[in-house]
């Protein structure tokens, strides 16, 4: 396969501060594993070779690794900083500055990271919607009377759609004063339309760019709908204004030499594309699995391999035979047990969430009780047979029993 060369000396050194729980970092650096040292989210269950590996339990939450970092940069010389998590890119940036090492600066990451500082920036380029920094509840009471219900209320450095609300009138109002108030907030304006998201990652001699549709709202999750995605074929002229319309956002952003970069857009009734957020980092959810049943593209290592300098294989230059989707199925609020797989033959992955607590309620949009993911030749196949699996799934939710609630227990008690 052919590969692009690296883009300067191989690295010596690498920091590594990691979220996915199914990255083999091993694997993913054979030539320079023994100069690793990984910084972990979660327990890794690949990590044979490591010069350095910790399991730091509420990583993202607490600067243990910035500072261990930091205490080793002392006696060692690290020649890159990298993360695979959106919350560690800000820290990340501030040592790789303070090393004068290569990377994305603090203040790219700041402007792909705090969605009021990403709207101003991409507002150079593209429509966005009209929106706010909250400094004090008056200042929502204020965007409301200018902009009319609904209104989205999110904090400005989450993702996931966690903590978002959505107020629809007077009444959604009352109940959000009625929460604590928080300092990191922000208002937009509400844009109907479905949601596309573009997955890609660019770097010196190469790029590789995919788009995708979400099955439903990712705010759907939150009133009880599954969510989903899937991929457009990348032939299509949609999917070719997408890549455009990525180009066109990306040229208002101080954009480091390698990154992964995750857009998600609305496309509205007139036939308008205004843009939700675009992060520098791989897609969540089921993106990455997708995107390598599709493509053959492993975006996590590519991006990391990049970032460090080593060489990746080109993307695939003919379009793929067939694209692929995915449904999740949210937790219930009580106890459940999700059902064997599907029994359709374009069915090419389910997974159930065994660490799911039983009566566990949707805290984000990739929250899921299991999951499945479905192949096509094009994206209309792919939902209909995304939403016959769906409701195949329904069909078959089980109200869970006391030793499936005692497995569940034990299972997160490990």
């Amino acid at each position: 396969m052919t590969t692009i060369p690296p883009a300067g000396d191989a690295p010596g050194r690498v920091a590594v501060i990691n979220y996915r729980s199914v990255l083999d970092y091993p694997a993913m650096f054979p030539e320079c594993a023994d100069r690793l040292y990984v910084f972990s989210h979660h327990d890794l269950a690949h990590t044979e070779g490591l010069a350095h590996y910790e399991y730091v339990p509420q990583c993202e939450s607490i600067p243990y690794a910035e500072l261990a970092i930091r205490r080793m940069a002392h006696e060692l010389t690290f020649t890159h900083v990298v993360t695979d998590n959106e919350y560690d890119l800000e820290r990340a940036a501030h040592i790789r500055e303070d090393l004068g090492l290569p990377g994305q600066s603090r203040a790219s990451a700041l402007a792909f990271r705090d969605k009021a500082v990403m709207k101003e920036t991409a507002g150079r380029a593209v429509r966005v919607p009209g929106f706010a920094r909250l400094t004090a509840f008056g200042d929502l009471t204020s965007f409301i009377e200018k902009f009319a219900y609904p209104v989205v209320v999110k904090p400005v450095k989450q993702g996931g759609s966690r903590d978002i609300s959505v107020l629809r009138d007077e009444d959604d109002l009352l109940a959000f004063s009625r929460r604590p108030w928080r300092e990191d907030l922000m208002a937009e304006e509400f844009v109907e339309g479905p949601m596309y998201h573009v997955d890609a990652v660019i770097s010196e001699g190469y790029r590789f760019v995919a788009s995708s549709r979400y099955l439903r709202s990712c705010l759907g999750v939150f009133t009880g709908h599954n969510n989903g995605s899937v991929q457009l074929r990348p032939e299509s002229a949609f999917a070719r204004r997408l890549e455009e319309y990525l180009d066109r956002v990306l040229a208002s952003f101080d954009t480091p030499d390698t990154s992964a970069y995750h857009l998600e857009v609305f496309h509205t009734p007139d036939d308008e594309l205004v843009l939700c957020e675009i992060a520098s980092r791989v897609g969540g959810d089921r993106i990455p699995q997708l995107t390598e049943l599709t493509y053959g593209v492993d975006l996590h290592a590519t991006t990391l391999r990049a970032a460090c300098g080593l060489p990746v294989p080109q993307p695939p230059r003919d379009t793929p035979g067939e694209v692929h989707g995915s449904v999740s199925v949210l937790p219930q609020g009580r106890p459940v047990r999700a059902p064997g797989r599907p029994p359709f033959p374009w069915v090419r992955h389910y997974e159930v969430n065994t660490r799911l607590a039983p009566d566990a309620v949707t805290l984000h949009s990739a929250h899921h009780l299991c999951f499945a993911v479905v192949r096509g030749d094009g994206p209309e196949q792919v939902e209909a047979r995304l939403l016959e699996t769906e409701r195949w799934l329904m069909a078959r939710l089980a109200e869970a029993d006391a030793n499936d609630t005692e497995n569940a227990e034990s299972t997160r008690g490990n």
